[in-house]
């Protein structure tokens, strides 16, 4: 835990380096709304195209890397996307989009088909 911990720290870190066009404010209140989460905190964090991606510890070793979500603000949106930025959806707020992320997570991938989470 103490590792994963350090994890978090170094990505916020990371994320205040940004530019601008990145808002990285936005994103380091995803950041920080995943660490408030008890389910979420245990997740490991990622950097990647300038949006924060959560991993799940065990999908990671089952090499399914693709179906982790990503955080991001983008047109004014918080937005959670699959890891290839395909599927998307919108939130006014990163706590929706949390509570998006959470309800999902027992699914592994919440853009699957079989995925139906109203928002």
């Amino acid at each position: 835990m103490v590792e994963n911990n350090k994890k978090w720290h170094q990505i916020r870190l990371r994320l205040a380096e940004f530019s601008l066009h990145f808002h990285p404010q936005k994103t380091i209140e995803f950041l920080d709304a995943c660490r408030a989460s008890r389910s979420l905190r245990q997740l490991l964090p990622y950097i990647s195209l300038g949006r924060l991606g959560l991993e799940c510890y065990d999908a990671n070793e089952r090499g399914q890397s693709d179906e982790f979500v990503c955080l991001y603000f983008h047109q004014d949106q918080y937005t959670v996307s699959s890891y290839d930025n395909t599927e998307k959806r919108y939130f006014d707020n990163p706590q929706a989009a949390i509570d998006f992320v959470e309800q999902s997570l027992a699914k592994e991938n919440p853009f699957a088909k079989s995925a139906s989470v109203e928002v």
